[in-house]
Parts: structure tokens; sequence; C-alpha cells
């Protein structure tokens, strides 16, 4: 991966470090950074939904998921949601979150280690 200093953006950095990602999405302070499509992978539904997932849903569901993990289980590494067209990911991310698009058919616990081995991330 680049280094923090680095301009490249994350997607850029993802979309390379593992081929099979769909789509990345950055959300920090509650304004999204990034969201890209790769162009390896047609998206499945219009941006301006993709806007309002990134905005109201994967926060409330991270925020919902850490609530309960921070009681007494260390923590939340990443939330995977199955929709019925590709896996989401979601993990907490430096202000906020880094959301990550699957394919139904590939392991989207593989790819979540793999991300957080990369961004060094809760483990």
């Amino acid at each position: 991966m680049a280094s923090p200093v680095s301009k490249e953006k994350l997607s850029t950095q993802l979309f390379r470090l593992e081929p099979r990602i769909r789509y990345v999405a950055v959300n920090q302070g509650g304004h999204l950074e990034e969201m890209e499509q790769s162009p390896a992978h047609p998206t499945y539904n219009p941006p301006e939904s993709d806007v309002m997932e990134e905005l109201i849903v994967n926060p409330t569901v991270l925020e919902i998921a850490a609530r309960r993990g921070n009681i007494d289980m260390r923590g939340i590494r990443y939330v995977v949601i199955g929709y019925g067209t590709q896996f989401q990911l979601l993990m907490p991310y430096a202000q906020g979150h880094l959301s990550i698009g699957v394919e139904l058919h590939d392991d989207p616990v593989e790819i979540a280690k793999k991300v957080t081995a990369a961004l060094n991330l809760k483990a």
C-alpha cells in the first residue's frame, strides 16, 4: 500500500490490492471523500442510492454494531451485509468508515482480512 503521505486515492490502492473489489467509498466525519466504482465491475445501482447508503445507512449500521462490540467483545473489526446483488463490507476507518463492495461469489471475510492487514486496521 502507498504511504500515508501518498496522494493516490485509497480506492485506487484497494482496487490494485484486490481486483475482486468492485466498489470503494470513504466517509470521513460525515463527508464522502471517495466513492468509486472499479472499472472492472459494472455498477448494480444508481450513484444517488450509494450516496444515501454511505451518508445514512452505513454509519448507522457501524455505530450500532460498534456499541454492541464495545460492551464486552473488544470492539468491531467489520460488518458484512449480504445484499441480493453483492456483499458490502463496512469497516471503521480513521474518522469515519470504509465501504467495500464485493461480488456474491467472492469471500467477503477473506477480502476484509486482506484489506485490514494492508491498512493496519484492527484485525
